[in-house]
């Protein structure tokens, strides 16, 4: 049997390598590397981590674990009818096809735009490592994961960061733990600008309705759109993403989606923990186990610099203490979250019992 995979990040990658003992797995990727640790982006700009270690596989890996990876190669329509895959560089056929194509960086739609630059693959990150080491200053717009992340490893890294959030909040949590997390980064040198919608851009800064911020090195991190183009040409559903059921099916029969690319729900993952989730929990099902991922649960650790923080479940609503370092949520009187900072050990153990519906009593 099979097994076509297009895109090979984190969903795909781990697809392959639960399943290429029992399939012939072949992916498909239109970059020219081999499977690199996004994640890990902002650490390597900053310093922190050298290139080399971005990369977990090489490619004897690949061909050790008998999978086929095919480089430079653009995935461009499915023939549903042949079960074929048509490719720039040819046609590839399929027992069954997995879209794993991700997700690419939200484009802000003002003038001066060409002066943000987007941070989503190593050719961005080595582009923005090399003004950032000349400049010394950077301007980055967008507070979520990947923006607060880049702030933390940077200011960490002793060079001057401001960051411009069009919000009050961070990562979608309340006014008490956005408070905590930007005490935190501030204390490191990181400016904060929130409630600051960006109107234009140019060489030197942006424009807000607070007024002109100045940054020479400008990063622009305000959210993603998910790759869903191939299921568009092919005819197959798409929402925000590539609309999927609880068992990653798409309206093809044998095309299934993961990651980012993939919508559940009006659910989109976005992130690489919840890609291999998606993989794990879809490599189970094509065996013939019954498995189920649990996609309205969120559940995730980052690390701004020296300040990590676990969000786990639902964190909307009533908010309880435990501790200095652990705020939990509750409905009908039981635990449906929690944030955990700087001791994120304990998130493992928490998110077990939180899943089990537990009282605040039992935590």
């Amino acid at each position: 049997m099979g097994l076509l995979i297009v895109g090979n990040g984190p969903g795909g990658v781990e697809l392959a390598k639960q399943l290429s003992d029992e399939y012939e797995v072949t992916i498909i990727e239109q970059e020219d590397l081999p499977y690199y640790i996004k994640p890990m982006l902002s650490h390597y700009i900053a310093g922190t981590v050298k290139k080399e270690k971005l990369f977990p596989y090489s490619l004897e890996w690949y061909e050790n674990k008998g999978i086929e990876l095919r480089l430079e190669t653009k995935a461009e329509v499915i023939d549903r009818a042949r079960k074929k895959l048509i490719t720039s560089a040819g046609e590839l056929p399929y027992d069954l096809l997995v879209i794993a194509t991700g997700a690419r960086p939200r484009e802000p739609m003002i003038e001066g735009k060409e002066n943000l630059m987007p941070l989503r693959t190593l050719r961005d990150a080595e582009k923005i490592k090399q003004l950032v080491e000349n400049k010394g200053d950077v301007l980055i717009v967008g507070g979520g994961f990947i923006g607060l992340e880049l702030a933390g490893n940077l200011s960490k890294a002793g060079y001057r960061v401001k960051l411009v959030h069009r919000g009050s909040n961070l990562l979608g949590l309340d006014n008490e733990l956005t408070e905590l997390i930007i005490e935190e980064l501030a204390s490191k040198g990181v400016e904060f600008y929130l409630n600051a919608n960006v109107l234009k851009a140019d060489r030197e800064g942006v424009f807000t309705e607070k007024g002109y911020i100045e940054g020479r090195v400008k990063i622009c991190a305000i959210g993603i759109i998910p790759n869903k183009e191939l299921a568009l040409k092919s005819g197959i559903h798409a929402g925000r993403g590539i609309l999927i059921d609880e068992r990653f099916r798409t309206s093809a029969r044998d095309v299934y989606a993961i990651g980012d690319c993939a919508e559940y729900n009006e659910i989109i993952c976005g992130t690489a923990k919840g890609a291999m989730g998606h993989a794990k929990v879809l490599a189970n099902l094509i065996r013939g186990e019954e498995d189920r991922y649990a996609f309205e649960f969120r559940s995730t650790v980052f690390k701004f610099g020296d300040f990590p923080i676990a969000i786990i479940g639902e964190t909307k609503g009533d908010g309880n203490w435990l501790d200095d370092k652990t705020k939990v949520f509750l409905k009908e009187g039981k635990v449906v979250g929690a944030v955990i900072i700087k001791d994120v050990k304990r998130a493992l153990e928490l998110e077990r019992k939180i899943k089990s519906r537990v009282s605040i009593n039992e935590l």
